[in-house]
């Protein structure tokens, strides 16, 4: 049955990973070419790093910690255990989004976003704002929905369907409520919480928008960590966004 809301919607915000795309996009796709590259990126660059370089890799890394800008080993070990344990660093981020630009750039990478994401984006976007609030960096979510594999297999940009994009460094980390208190403020939505739906595969996100007076859905995805009944119980769930009535 299509879940509608008490309150008209006019706003929506939209995970990525597990929503709006699968989330092995990320582990198996992303994560894999990142790590695949970054290697190459790193011995082409002279050490120990410089804040100023022409080098947009060189660039971000010097923003690591110190101790392990001193070679492309001690950098590369860096980096791949904070990617191996998900670490939602911003400097990692902006380093993954350059070297994922690469990869959209050349081909080598298109986002699989499911088709009833697509429509529901396209259709919406007419009458209503969307919004992108993803751990990605924005530069990395605008990369994504600018090479969105389409029907025929070529890449369609999506960006002309959506309003902004948030990022932890620009509204905080996303199990935080205050985060999407954040969000509201800077869509004008502070006094009309109701009127804006988050949609997330994470129950902490969709609780935390709760808090924040925000509508929020479980997007329950194929391939997605499975929900307690605790979970069942606590929240509304969607397993595409066709079940929505707006």
């Amino acid at each position: 049955m299509p879940i509608s809301f008490a309150a008209p919607i006019e706003v929506i915000v939209l995970d990525i990973e597990g929503t709006v795309c699968p989330i092995s996009f990320v582990k198996t796709t992303l994560f894999p070419y990142f790590l695949e590259k970054l290697p190459s990126e790193l011995s082409a660059l002279t050490y120990p790093l410089k804040s100023t370089s022409n080098s947009p890799v060189e660039e971000i890394c010097s923003q690591f910690p110190e101790n392990v800008r001193v070679s492309s080993d001690s950098l590369l070990e860096y980096t791949t255990s904070l990617v191996n344990n998900d670490i939602k660093d911003p400097i990692l981020k902006s380093l993954q989004g350059f070297i994922w630009k690469l990869g959209y750039e050349n081909g080598e990478l298109m986002a699989p976003v499911y088709e009833d994401a697509i429509e529901f984006v396209t259709d919406l976007s007419k009458t209503r704002k969307i919004y992108i609030y993803s751990s990605g960096s924005i530069k990395a979510q605008v990369l994504l929905f600018g090479h969105v594999k389409g029907a025929n297999g070529s890449p369609v940009d999506m960006n002309r369907y959506l309003s902004g994009y948030y990022d932890i460094t620009t509204a905080g980390f996303k199990q935080e409520s205050g985060s999407y208190v954040s969000i509201l403020k800077d869509i004008g939505y502070e006094s009309k919480q109701s009127s804006v739906l988050f949609l997330s595969d994470n129950v902490r996100e969709v609780d935390a928008a709760i808090q924040a007076g925000m509508n929020s859905l479980v997007v329950d995805r194929p391939g997605n960590a499975p929900l307690s009944e605790a979970d069942k119980k606590s929240f509304s769930i969607i397993e595409t966004f066709r079940d929505l009535k707006l």
